[in-house]
């Protein structure tokens, strides 16, 4: 190509696409976003919580997803530690108490499912109620991917019965121990009030949680057509944990570096807990 002289060359743009996102800085960033605001028990927790919040980017992956229950008495941060790990979730959708059939009909409507985030839910293991039910029901049902609920649909005369979906990932905040069947479904983490630890103001929405959050979403497109859904487990981890680490494995050999390990170990440490016997009614 010639030019007039004096005058630059003129070269077409050049269109690169960015370098693939590195997954073990990431999850180190998310953890450490975490860890700003909340005042985690131990290492393991904030390991679990971390690689929970990666995995709900990768849901329809996975067989089944954990449900993640921040256990505690009052004022010890597990409302926050909801908040801050809804934030990096995606399509994040509070709830309070809890309702079943409005929880059924956001899980199963048109479009894309939310994370729920489920708090004050503080009696649902003793509760007896038509409700209470219903809901243990749909947590139960909604950690694997074939999950159904039966409703009616219809008016009148013209009702039939339906099978619902509702697989959906879920965050639960309690003062209390929940149901055994939700308990053996949940990676738990049992928050402490904190004692000399010192965290970060935390604003809902924050606009570095939403950043986050949208580069574990384009990591996890980079990743899903790869991912080994069926990682190596820790020995001694089988039937109902296996379900419930998978999905969070996973996420660790895909993100590599240091994760695979500290994973593993907050694995068998987590477990090992929440298998200890509370004296809690279920």
């Amino acid at each position: 190509m010639t030019s007039l002289p004096g005058s630059p060359l003129k070269s077409h743009p050049q269109h690169h696409r960015p370098a693939p996102e590195d997954g073990a800085a990431l999850l180190d960033a998310v953890e450490a976003h975490h860890r700003r605001f909340i005042a985690f028990p131990d290492d393991a927790a904030a390991v679990a919580v971390t690689l929970w919040v990666a995995h709900t980017h990768l849901l329809d992956a996975f067989e089944s997803t954990p449900r993640l229950a921040f256990l505690s008495e009052p004022g010890s941060g597990k409302t926050r530690a909801l908040a801050v790990t809804g934030d990096l979730a995606p399509r994040a959708h509070a709830a309070s108490g809890g309702s079943s059939a409005t929880l059924v009909r956001a899980v199963s409507g048109p479009g894309v499912r939310p994370t729920v985030l489920l708090d004050d839910i503080n009696n649902l293991a003793r509760s007896r109620t038509t409700a209470s039910e219903e809901l243990r029901g749909l947590i139960n049902a909604g950690h694997r991917r074939t999950g159904t609920v039966l409703r009616c649909t219809g008016r009148d005369h013209t009702q039939e019965v339906q099978a619902l979906p509702v697989y959906f990932a879920l965050a639960i905040a309690s003062t209390n121990d929940l149901p055994n069947a939700v308990m053996s479904r949940s990676v738990v983490i049992r928050m402490r009030r904190a004692s000399g630890a010192s965290v970060a103001d935390y604003n809902p929405r924050r606009a570095d949680g939403h950043a986050l959050r949208d580069r574990l979403a384009t990591w996890a497109d980079s990743v899903r057509d790869e991912l080994d859904v069926w990682p190596e487990l820790p020995d001694g981890i089988n039937d109902r944990p296996a379900d419930v680490w998978e999905p969070l494995l996973a996420v660790a050999d895909a993100a590599g570096g240091h994760w695979p390990e500290r994973a593993r170990a907050a694995c068998v440490q987590l477990t090992t807990a929440s298998n200890a016997p509370t004296g809690q009614a279920g």
